[in-house]
């Protein structure tokens, strides 16, 4: 969040003021809502709108729609994130200032994770990547995040569409205090459509399985530091050992969370 999320909520206040009468109203986010993720409802989008209308007054004010998007509220982390994407730009614009060296990277980094090679990431080929971008976002808040990016609408990232997200969307620092809602969101109906409720089941399965492979590592380095009788040399074995244990972790999952 700060200065530079806040600097591009007040651009897109003026942007999606759509009358220039200096508020934003039902409609006015409606329309960009629907434009940004084809899975909202018009409900889903009134939801939202009246989240962000503290006073209740019906109509969006310059300062409630800016305090909303620069904070760290995490309840619509995913909508926040997607607003900041231009539906309406030419892909392949998107990191035409980036660093060639570093496109490059990214090139083989989006090669890697092609793995059916057809030029293009479905939502569970590039999960662990956005995971790791962007850790204290919930599962349904990434996908929720990958469909906005999705200019295109057919269902998958090109490399320009990924580029666009991560030159237009900050990493985020892994918050180990965040807490993630893995169910009940607040976008949940819209998120969780009939012909991506297998895509979230695997996606869930996979996280139940790192957190049991975590509290398995866990296990067994107790084990390990059981059998050592000094004290003072069993806390250094198990400082050393669990920093290890989380970094390796978090390397392969984007979980800073510990059991």
């Amino acid at each position: 969040m700060g200065e530079p999320r806040a600097e591009k909520a007040k651009e897109l206040f003026n942007k999606y003021d759509s009358d220039g009468n200096g508020t934003i109203d039902q409609e006015e986010l409606v329309i960009v809502l629907r434009k940004l993720n084809k899975t909202l409802s018009r409900e889903d989008c009134l939801k939202l709108f009246k989240h962000i209308d503290v006073n209740s007054d019906g109509a969006l004010q310059h300062q409630e729609f800016v305090d909303w998007l620069s904070s760290k509220d995490s309840t619509y982390s995913g909508a926040k994130a997607g607003m900041m994407l231009d539906k309406k730009g030419k892909t392949r614009d998107a990191g035409k200032d980036m660093d060639a060296s570093k496109k490059q990277k990214l090139r083989n980094k989006f090669a890697a994770l092609d793995k059916n090679g057809n030029g293009q990431l479905e939502w569970l080929e590039v999960y662990d990547f956005l995971q790791k971008r962007y850790p204290n976002m919930s599962t349904p808040d990434l996908k929720f995040l990958y469909d906005c990016a999705d200019k295109s609408s057919d269902g998958q990232l090109d490399f320009f569409e990924l580029l666009d997200l991560i030159v237009t969307v900050p990493q985020e620092k892994a918050d180990a205090s965040a807490a993630k809602r893995a169910s009940l969101h607040p976008l949940e109906a819209a998120i969780h459509r009939d012909d991506v409720k297998q895509q979230f089941e695997r996606a869930y399965i996979k996280e139940e399985e790192d957190q049991k492979a975590l509290m398995q590592m866990c296990t067994d380095l107790a084990d390990q530091l059981s059998k050592v009788r000094d004290e003072d040399q069993r806390h250094k074995m198990w400082v050393e050992e669990r920093q290890k244990l989380m970094r390796e972790h978090y390397a392969k999952t984007g979980h800073l969370q510990a059991p």
